[in-house]
This record gives structure tokens, C-alpha cells and sequence, in this order.
């Protein structure tokens, strides 16, 4: 009973972090130019579509802002009132080899 649980146990965690290393992946690509430029003048559901579900979500009627975090990276989207993005922004590095030291960093205290 205990090698299925602990095999059911590494399994969920494999997939967890494969899921999360996804993400990561795609917030990062989309973080640099020219891609950020494919977020401009996008809806919140075509958003949502190409980046996942938003980190936070802030609402300021009638605007939104939505944050994708991913390691030593965010990616900031505006939305005016009609739902549509009208300003991205990057803060941190988004350097796909700072963020995979971060993840296997994380990985290793867990």
C-alpha cells in the first residue's frame, strides 16, 4: 500500500511541476518583444486563451489589470472598459535560464 501511494504521490508531482513549467515557458515567451505586442489591443478571453489564467487580478471600474508571474519575471496587462488590453508591461529579467535555476532551486528546498 505504501509503493502505490508513494508512486500516486511522485506522479501528482511530476505533473504539477510539468504544468507549472509550462506556464512559466509561456509567460516568459510572451514577456519579450515582439510577443508582448501580440497582447495589444487583444479581449480579456483572448487573453486568457494565449497566457493562462492570470497570477492576480486587479479591478478598478471600469479597468482591469491582470499580472502573470512567473521567476524573476511579471507580465502586466491593462484592459480599459471596454475589456480590451491597451498597455503591456514587463518587470524583472524574464531570462528563461534565471527563471529554470529559480524552479530547480524551489524544487530542491521543497
Amino acid at each position: 500500500m505504501k509503493k502505490y501511494l508513494l508512486l500516486f504521490v511522485t506522479l501528482i508531482t511530476c505533473a504539477c511541476s510539468s504544468i507549472e513549467d509550462s506556464r512559466v515557458d509561456t509567460i516568459l515567451s510572451m514577456a519579450r518583444e515582439p510577443s508582448i505586442g501580440l497582447l495589444q489591443g487583444k479581449t480579456t478571453d483572448q487573453v486568457r486563451d494565449l497566457m493562462g489564467e492570470p497570477t492576480f487580478v486587479r479591478r478598478e471600474a471600469p479597468n482591469e489589470s491582470w499580472i502573470f508571474k512567473a521567476p524573476d519575471c511579471a507580465v502586466f496587462v491593462f484592459f480599459n472598459k471596454d475589456g480590451i488590453s491597451t498597455f503591456t508591461q514587463t518587470k524583472g529579467s524574464c531570462d528563461k535560464k534565471v527563471a529554470r535555476r529559480i524552479l530547480s532551486e524551489r524544487k530542491n528546498t521543497l
